[in-house]
């Protein structure tokens, strides 16, 4: 079993990596990082690369193996180019091998994802696996009782 679990170089997107790890856990599962190399990403890493002395795909793949070694599970490593990453996202989650895609939303509001689309909103519509999609963190919320019960440990 494979859980899939889209990156994209950003705080955000890693912050999926957590739940996904603790369900390879559970599961027995291997997790399968993927990361979408389109235009937009390397372009928005062009400047930084030059300013390490690097290719743009070098910085990505820097990038990957710090997150392959940051999880204590079995884990695959796999770089897409196409300029559609939701429609690559869910074809590679297509091929039979992932039983499951963990990834985080970036939490934008309906007027954003109207002019922007949506990663996430496309991937649960288009695959063929169940997602599970994680929130931006700054959207979580913690229950009163949680929060109460944290004040009255200090």
């Amino acid at each position: 079993m494979k859980i899939m679990v889209p990156l994209d170089t950003s705080e955000l997107s890693a912050s999926a990596l957590p739940l996904a790890e603790r369900l390879a856990r559970a599961f027995g599962a291997e997790l399968l990082i993927v990361t979408v190399a389109d235009a937009d990403l390397l372009g928005s890493l062009a400047e930084f690369a030059e300013v390490e002395g690097a290719q743009p795909i070098e910085i990505v793949e820097s990038y990957l193996k710090r997150m392959s070694a940051a999880v204590s599970v079995s884990i695959q490593v796999e770089m897409l180019a196409t300029n559609d990453p939701a429609t690559g996202l869910v074809e590679r989650a297509g091929r039979g091998d992932v039983e499951m895609i963990v990834m985080a939303s970036h939490g934008r509001s309906a007027i954003q994802r109207w002019m922007m689309g949506s990663v996430s909103e496309r991937v649960v519509r288009g695959a063929t696996v169940p997602v599970t999609v994680v929130p931006a963190p700054w959207r979580v919320t913690v229950p009163a009782h949680r929060t109460e019960a944290a004040t009255a440990q200090t």
